[in-house]
């Protein structure tokens, strides 16, 4: 704020009046002063809506967390519950191989559903797998989203008076844990 206060004092400061322009000089004046309220009035709106931003996040990243951890924990239920049904299907297919010819039907049977389990297995391991390196990614990149917000700088920019431009700079960049995240 001081930067962007100490370029504006410069423009508030009028020049000395001369007999036959106090008129037009002391119109000048008061546009000056009412754009410099406009530009309190849009830094003012920016750093809100910054803190906006950053409450989302704040609020939005940690039960996204949670929710993850707990639906890992199921992932992980659900993925023993399976081994143990692979298990003893493969069993079954052992047992009912030595029965004989007439049961050479069911045997293909189990075999394609143990086939199938086997790829349910694998799918919830790379799911499991995969939710766990998101949630922690996530978490690493909950400080640095923090870091970078912190380093944003209001810009802005007059001619004759006026203001022309205002905008948000990032001094710090994106980080690169999350710009696998979100880039």
């Amino acid at each position: 704020m001081d930067d962007v206060g100490s370029a504006l004092e410069p423009e508030l400061i009028a020049p000395p009046l001369r007999p036959f322009d106090r008129r037009r000089d002391g119109l000048t004046a008061r546009r000056r002063r009412g754009d410099a309220h406009r530009v309190v009035a849009c830094m003012l709106a920016v750093l809100a809506l910054v803190g906006c931003v950053m409450a989302i996040l704040m609020f939005a990243i940690e039960p996204t967390a949670a929710r993850l951890q707990g639906d890992i924990g199921s992932l992980h239920t659900e993925l023993a519950t399976t081994q143990n049904q692979l298990a003893a299907l493969q069993k079954l297919a052992v047992h009912t191989a030595r029965q004989g010819s007439r049961l050479t039907r069911r045997v293909g049977l189990l075999d394609r559903h143990m086939a199938g389990l086997g790829r349910t297995v694998h799918g919830l391991q790379a799911s499991s797998s995969l939710t766990r390196e998101q949630t922690a990614a996530l978490r690493a990149c909950f400080a640095d989203l923090q870091q970078e917000l912190g380093g944003l700088t209001l810009k802005t920019r007059s001619a004759h008076g006026r203001v022309t431009d205002v905008g948000l700079t990032d001094t710090i960049g994106q980080s690169a844990a999350c710009g696998g995240m979100f880039g």
